[in-house]
């Protein structure tokens, strides 16, 4: 359907439904075998494939078919039959490389462990299908100073071009105005990361594919997603390559690479985003003693909530930052954490979207 413009026309906006039914179709046509399954709707081999809905945790699952006149047929499975087919499911290397050539590859890195196994394991399997990789990271403007360098200086060493997106605003500005996050609000995700991430990629032309560090170990509500799927905010196809992945294959495929350790273990929490929505009162001591200046911004926006809102909660009562900045206690972690060092000079191209 067509409407008429001006002198020119505009053509209707796909919905997610349509967009997710061209994706599955392909991605049923590539015959992966981590992927294929018997369908117990139909007793017929598919491809299974999740479905993002709106409000719902549990990604719908569904078993997609080609039939003979190359039309997608898409059996949704519910319950046990949905939790047995996903016990079956698996990626293997030749499904990563098949679903490598369908577009444009981004890895992205957030600077974690989980995500540097990725970004390595990515930089050998593009290479040897002849793609040209691009790792993707966001600045959330939330994160360590040392995060930064060291994304530059891994990428630098994998020699895979890093871009970087930043939010419009800032982590502190923006909590200033709408509020604190919360495990029941967590705006930062999707303002903080995914925004920036979704407009640029807007600006990339042609197909492209997502890869990311997700694993099933990490905890049980992403035991439950697929390696595989479509994107509904990047509108491409993401898939998880490491989803299968234990800890220890972690810890030793890092070992066996020899890959620069991420300053987010030696700080023991999550450098790359310092939102306050998950974290505790030892949490806090430890960036107080590491990082005092973003301490003290994060004080800044609990003052901006005027005693409505405190990061910290401990026995059901809010805790203000300035306690702890006032008496801290004797048991802080090691504040000798290097910060802010700058990455070496390094070959590989780092493009900077603000």
């Amino acid at each position: 359907m067509t409407g008429q413009q001006g002198d020119g026309t505009r053509r209707r906006r796909r919905s997610y439904d349509e967009a997710w039914a061209d994706a599955a179709l392909l991605v049923a046509s590539k015959h992966l075998r981590g992927l294929t399954v018997t369908c117990p709707a139909c007793r017929r081999k598919g491809t299974a494939f999740s479905k993002w809905v709106k409000g719902v945790r549990e990604k719908p699952l569904y078993v997609c078919h080609v039939n003979r006149r190359g039309c997608l047929d898409a059996c949704q499975l519910k319950g046990e039959q949905a939790a047995r087919v996903k016990k079956q499911l698996s990626i293997f290397t030749e499904d990563v490389v098949k679903l490598i050539r369908l577009g444009r590859p981004f890895a992205l890195f957030s600077g974690g462990k989980d995500s540097l196994c990725l970004v390595a394991r990515m930089c050998e399997l593009a290479k040897g299908a002849r793609r040209d990789l691009t790792a993707l990271h966001a600045e959330t403007t939330a994160g360590f100073p040392e995060v930064e360098a060291y994304v530059q200086t891994v990428c630098g060493r994998l020699g895979v071009p890093l871009t970087v997106v930043r939010p419009n605003r800032d982590f502190f500005e923006t909590a200033k105005r709408w509020g604190i996050p919360s495990p029941r609000s967590r705006w930062c995700c999707e303002t903080l990361k995914v925004a920036p991430m979704r407009r640029y990629l807007q600006t990339t032309e042609g197909p492209k594919v997502i890869f990311d560090g997700i694993r099933a170990a990490e905890s049980t509500n992403r035991a439950k997603y697929t390696p595989v799927w479509y994107h509904p905010a990047f509108k491409c196809i993401s898939v998880s390559p490491i989803f299968y992945w234990s800890d220890e294959q972690i810890n030793r495929y890092i070992r066996r690479k020899r890959l620069p350790e991420s300053p987010a273990v030696k700080l023991n929490t999550s450098a790359e985003c310092w939102c306050g929505a998950y974290q505790g009162r030892d949490d806090f001591e430890a960036l107080l003693s590491t990082h005092p200046e973003i301490f003290d911004k994060l004080m800044e926006v609990e003052n901006a909530q005027k005693g409505k809102y405190t990061f910290l909660f401990e026995n059901g009562q809010q805790v203000p930052l300035v306690q702890l900045r006032i008496a801290p206690k004797s048991r802080l972690r090691d504040p000798s954490v290097a910060r802010g060092e700058q990455a070496p000079g390094t070959d590989a191209k780092t493009h900077i979207v603000d």
